[in-house]
């Protein structure tokens, strides 16, 4: 298993932030070319289950995540099945005085056999990741009317 992480500033307040980044209308919009679709399956209190399909490497693959979102500051999504299962995602939240910071750092797990190529899925991670987070920041600054 390999960790990587990315952190970033977004100047909107906290409860704003993770409002944002923890719902599911917006992905397949906001992300597009990344995101194919979010079927969300169970939403109850601050646990959902969806079903993702999102292009990876030029192919579209298929993964249900548990989201568990808890206030104020944290969120993980956990690749329940299919591709890249066993992967957990958290992500915090910290306010700053130029808005929130979020540290998203990602365990990436790969089967047995794929362990050579985990380098590569690492950095991949990694990139999409920030790309995505990048997407959010961009998303949440030009829509907020916030102090920052």
């Amino acid at each position: 298993m390999r960790s990587v992480e990315v952190s970033l500033t977004i100047k909107a307040p906290r409860d704003q932030v993770l409002r944002e980044i923890s719902e599911y209308t917006h992905p397949p919009i906001l992300h597009k070319g990344r995101i194919e679709s979010v079927l969300v399956l169970e939403d109850e209190n601050n646990v959902s289950v969806a079903l993702w399909r999102l292009k990876v490497l030029g192919f579209v693959r298929e993964a249900k995540q548990r989201q568990t979102v808890m206030p104020p500051d944290k969120m993980t999504n956990e690749t329940i099945t299919g591709f890249a299962r066993g992967t957990v995602e958290s992500t915090f939240l910290y306010e700053t005085s130029e808005g929130t910071n979020i540290v998203d750092r990602v365990d990436v797990r790969v089967p047995r056999w794929g362990i050579l190529l985990e380098p590569l899925v690492a950095w991949y991670t990694k990139r999409l990741v920030r790309s995505i987070l990048l997407d959010h920041k961009r998303d949440i600054e030009s829509s907020s009317s916030s102090p920052f």
